[in-house]
């Protein structure tokens, strides 16, 4: 009895091993990904991830083997935020963290933090450092500043690599930081458009202002100083006012063409020009 019940033991392992092997899958993983193997224990045995990763091709796995796949490759992983500035002034961005598996640790990785590593380890922590940063700045210098998006980006990049990714040997290698356009909302937008309109109006204003001053002291100044010439020459107003027109015209004849007629009219009580020849 006791042969008989050991070789039928013996038969039904062998069924089942005939039976595993030849319900083997053929998996195939593709360029930039590898397989991770998750052995799970069929009566006898133990499972667990397999420390080897399956890099590209093809192969045949039990029934009772889970292959996971990981990209290798860069991934980029976004998130929005809607948070305010240092003086309390709402601004809206996209940041991009970019990082990538490293070849060989997969295996490292889904044991530790499973398939979900960024969501379930480093997004809120990744958000974390966003926020703290960009609310170190104020409004103004977030929206036109160009170097503040660089200082952002290598800040948080410092403080995912060594916070983050080294403290908690997360097996992925960061790639960069992206801090998208910030932009205050429309409305503070539009309201902030409508407040450098009516600066600049005033500043026009005021210049415009200055100018008309400026021209007024140069004219008053100027007709200061031809009376003093006009009372050094012991001349009249309308004397003087003719001898300026032939002064003018002078100038005229003197910046033209060669030939050129000019009319010169004098006021009735004006210089007493010397005769001409033919009234003598």
């Amino acid at each position: 009895m006791m042969r008989s019940v050991r070789g039928g033991l013996g038969v039904s392992a062998a069924s089942i091993l005939l039976v595993m092997s030849s319900a083997c899958a053929l998996v195939a993983v593709d360029a930039g990904h590898e397989g991770v193997l998750v052995e799970k224990p069929f009566f006898f045995g133990h499972g667990g991830v397999d420390p080897i990763p399956i890099k590209t091709g093809r192969v045949a796995i039990a029934p009772t083997t889970q292959i996971i796949d990981v990209e290798v490759r860069p991934i980029q992983y976004s998130e929005h935020f809607d948070i305010i500035s240092s003086e309390n002034a709402p601004v809206s961005f996209d940041a991009f963290l970019i990082a990538n598996v490293i070849e060989g640790r997969s295996p490292e990785l889904i044991s530790k933090y499973g398939p979900n590593w960024y969501a379930n380890n480093a997004k809120e922590a990744f958000r974390t450092f966003v926020r703290e940063e960009v609310q170190k700045y104020p409004l103004f210098q977030l929206t036109t500043d160009p170097t503040t998006r660089q200082k952002l980006q290598d800040a948080i990049a410092k403080e995912v690599q060594t916070k983050l990714i080294e403290k908690q040997g997360i097996p992925v290698r960061l790639n960069r930081v992206v801090v998208g356009s910030i932009l205050p909302p429309k409305g503070v937008v539009e309201q902030t458009t409508q407040t450098i309109i009516q600066e600049q109006r005033k500043i026009t204003m005021v210049e415009f202002q200055k100018a008309e001053e400026s021209r007024e002291k140069a004219e008053r100044q100027r007709g200061i100083a031809d009376r003093a010439y006009r009372e050094s020459l012991g001349l009249t107003a309308v004397e003087f006012v003719d001898l300026r027109r032939i002064e003018v015209q002078k100038e005229i004849v003197q910046h033209s063409p060669a030939a050129l007629t000019v009319i010169m009219g004098l006021e009735r009580i004006g210089i007493n020009m010397p005769p001409l020849a033919g009234g003598q």
